[in-house]
């Protein structure tokens, strides 16, 4: 069996915390990989206007998958299926389709009653070969996500990656239809930033070396962020065979 605990931590002006701290253990029996990924809550410090620890009751979270030959059953929120016998698992069942001599994955997923929506939903999504170095994904749900369309691929000899992606939010009032463009480049000493933007021209910029990065957030029509709103975050796992 291998565990992997993965941590993610930010600090900032006003307070520090750690925002993840997931422990996944996975195995194979009969062919069958089966992990379980537990997220137990995390504390944090505030320093304006004075230090003090925040807590939060005791708890965690769990999600297990189990998958063989393209087919995984997600369980989320175990604990709930545990304690409330309340089992709503999603299916998802992945493929690669060939039309013309050229490959296309194609997933598709059913999510039961209760697990998102008060509905089922189903989603389907289709990654199609790679056009002029870009590569198209577009997916469709009947739940809240709706439809979107993801084009990505690398220019500039590879030293820049660029991702253009439209979302669709039908019961979304006010503005169903999301733009977003993102943009990372290679730096020299092993660095790359990050321009985050939606059509709002709100979104992030981040910098990244090693598993740590600033990121700072900007607001409405690129509005610049104060120097308490940027974070310093560090992103760390461990991994041990059991």
């Amino acid at each position: 069996m291998k565990v992997t605990v993965a941590t993610t931590s930010a600090a900032r002006r006003s307070g520090a915390e750690l925002k993840a701290f997931d422990v996944k253990a996975s195995t194979v029996v009969e062919g069958f990989k089966i992990t379980c990924v537990v997220k137990p809550a995390t504390p944090s410090v505030s320093f304006d206007p004075k230090f003090r620890v925040n807590t939060k009751p005791p708890s965690a979270t769990a999600d297990a998958t189990v998958a063989k030959d393209g087919v995984t059953l997600f369980v989320d929120n175990l604990q709930d299926a545990v304690s409330k016998k309340k089992l709503a698992p999603r299916v998802k069942a992945e493929r690669k389709v060939t039309v013309a001599g050229k490959a296309y994955a194609v997933d598709a997923e059913i999510a039961l009653k209760g697990n998102v929506k008060t509905s089922d939903v189903v989603t389907v999504s289709v990654k199609a070969p790679a056009v002029s170095g870009f590569v198209p994904k577009a997916t469709y749900s009947t739940g809240p996500k709706g439809a979107s369309l993801v084009v990505a691929g690398d220019v500039a000899g590879g030293d820049t990656n660029v991702e253009l992606k439209a979302e669709h939010f039908p019961k979304k009032a006010g503005a169903p239809t999301a733009l977003t463009a993102t943009v990372t480049q290679k730096l020299p000493e092993k660095m790359k930033a990050k321009l985050t933007l939606k059509d709002d021209l709100s979104g992030s910029v981040e910098l990244h070396k090693g598993a740590a990065f600033l990121e700072a957030p900007l607001g409405k029509g690129g509005k610049p962020p104060g120097v308490g709103d940027v974070v310093f975050k560090y992103k760390k796992s461990f991994e041990v065979d059991l």
